[in-house]
């Protein structure tokens, strides 16, 4: 029996072949793994929004691969439907088939919030997000990365009075761009303008293991479990539960997990799910 491909699966093979990378789709227990001609080093477990494995099973199945040296991308259905431009930009990114700039022969700029929102929402898988601090690396007067970070916060209980940390927001290059030592640079530069104690992050094990925050020296502190989202239907937007409509909330308090799938399905709302995040923290 041949593997059944979903419409938005097929678009992305073809988008990959667009761009010269060939893969193929294969089925592995209850996943549908998207496997790269060329390259091994990468998997993307193809997630339909409707009809999903168990969050427990994508989560073993990215610790297996993870033991043999590959990065499994957990590749939601209505990730690839809204960011698709961001998602073959990541992949690109991930194979090494970006051109390489040096970040030496760029040069820092501060940024206001609309740049950092024009950037992000064109080259972050997120988009943007409200910050405090936004960097850019110029070449040639043209932004090719940027980073931004929170304001400077005090943390009454780590090992000294007066202690504060900074939280790296979002990181990203422009499409098809590595800068070498381009983020480095700019946290840098933060530590040299504001004086932080340490500077924090997030890694998104749906697309991360963290390694690249490890080479700049960042330390792995916690790693939080996999969480529960809802998937609006109809706008394609995500939401933690307790960001629904407050009349949904009131409605499924008191429904078990099986009530409360049908009726938000009746709401144009999926449950899927993320597998977590690693936290990191690197000391100034």
């Amino acid at each position: 029996m041949g593997i059944t491909i979903a419409g938005w699966q097929h678009n992305l093979l073809e988008n990959l072949l667009k761009k010269g990378i060939a893969a193929d789709v294969s089925a592995e227990g209850n996943a549908l793994l998207l496997k790269f001609m060329d390259a091994r080093q990468l998997v993307l477990n193809l997630i339909s929004s409707a009809d999903h494995m168990p969050v427990e099973d994508m989560l073993n199945l990215q610790l297996a691969y993870r033991a043999n040296g590959v990065l499994l991308v957990q590749l939601w259905e209505d990730i690839w439907i809204t960011r698709p431009m961001q998602v073959l930009s990541r992949i690109n990114s991930i194979l090494g088939k970006n051109c390489t700039v040096h970040g030496r022969k760029t040069k820092v700029v501060a940024l206001s919030q609309p740049e950092a929102d024009s950037f992000f929402d064109c080259y972050h898988l997120q988009a943007s997000a409200s910050s405090r601090y936004k960097y850019g690396l110029t070449l040639d007067n043209e932004v090719v990365a940027m980073a931004s970070f929170s304001a400077k916060r005090n943390m009454t209980r780590r090992e000294k009075a007066g202690y504060t940390s900074v939280e790296l927001i979002r990181f990203a290059t422009k499409d098809g761009i590595t800068v070498q030592g381009g983020l480095s640079k700019l946290i840098k530069h933060l530590i040299k303008t504001i004086a932080p104690d340490d500077v924090m992050t997030y890694a998104d094990m749906d697309w991360s293991y963290g390694q690249g925050y490890t080479r700049l020296g960042f330390e792995l502190v916690s790693a939080s479990a996999p969480a529960e989202i809802w998937l609006n239907t109809e706008n394609m937007t995500r939401v933690f539960p307790h960001r629904l409509p407050p009349e949904i909330r009131s409605a499924i308090s008191g429904m078990s997990s099986a009530e409360a799938d049908v009726y938000l399905a009746a709401k144009h709302y999926l449950r899927v799910y993320n597998t977590g995040n690693l936290k990191y923290i690197l000391k100034t």
